[in-house]
């Protein structure tokens, strides 16, 4: 397991304490060490095996909830680490009950190295990461190199990954990583089908007329 994870997990231990009184309900799957115990069965956790789409930092849920109403044949997962987002992205999920939806707020790192196993994951949708545009700060930035093979690692031989973010330098830094792993193909425009964005942060910013860098991956 690398430093990374490591670090996190001993984290997400330091942390659980000051959580409160645990909310249990269908849509929430638990941080680790509480419910999470690797390997993951999904099938059982959603009651029926499908494959998997996961939303990494979804902040209230706007996408991923609407994932998973357009998508009732996928087990989806939003994956938040914020918690004032997270509340929110509880609650929607709640309130809208849907079968197909669970959330979650353990660190998307985690998750993906020691919960998902090899080729479960059909799409990816990571929109708007932190660009932790500061240069000392750039260590915090999601998408590594570990990071992206893991994204690899997960993907189905046909899955799909969406990615989008307003920060140039962080997508020039992305850019090259992705492509070391995935076929990828950046998008000169909007999403084909959700022109208006799919997130809120990207219908703010497509009306506030400022540059969007989209991309497209798939496995090699």
């Amino acid at each position: 397991m690398s430093e990374e994870v490591s670090e996190l997990e001993e984290r997400d231990a330091a942390e659980e304490p000051r959580r409160g009184k645990r909310f249990e309900h269908p849509n929430l799957i638990e941080p680790p060490p509480a419910a999470l115990q690797a390997p993951v069965d999904w099938a059982a956790l959603f009651g029926r095996p499908a494959p998997l789409l996961i939303e990494i930092g979804c902040g209230g849920g706007r996408t991923v909830i609407g994932l998973a109403q357009q998508h009732p044949e996928l087990n989806c997962i939003g994956c938040e680490r914020a918690g004032e987002y997270f509340s929110l992205l509880r609650e929607r999920a709640t309130k809208r009950a849907l079968p197909n939806l669970k959330v979650t707020r353990t660190d998307a790192s985690v998750l993906l190295a020691k919960f998902l196993p090899d080729g479960i994951v059909r799409e990816y949708h990571i929109y708007f990461p932190d660009p932790w545009p500061k240069k000392k700060h750039h260590k915090r930035r999601l998408l590594t190199g570990s990071f992206c093979s893991q994204l690899r690692r997960t993907l189905e031989p046909a899955g799909t990954l969406y990615f989008a973010t307003d920060h140039k330098e962080y997508f020039d830094e992305i850019l090259p990583r992705m492509q070391a792993v995935f076929a990828v193909e950046p998008l000169a425009g909007p999403w084909p089908d959700a022109p208006e964005g799919r997130t809120n942060f990207e219908v703010k910013y497509i009306k506030q007329g400022r540059p969007i860098y989209r991309l497209i991956a798939r496995q090699k």
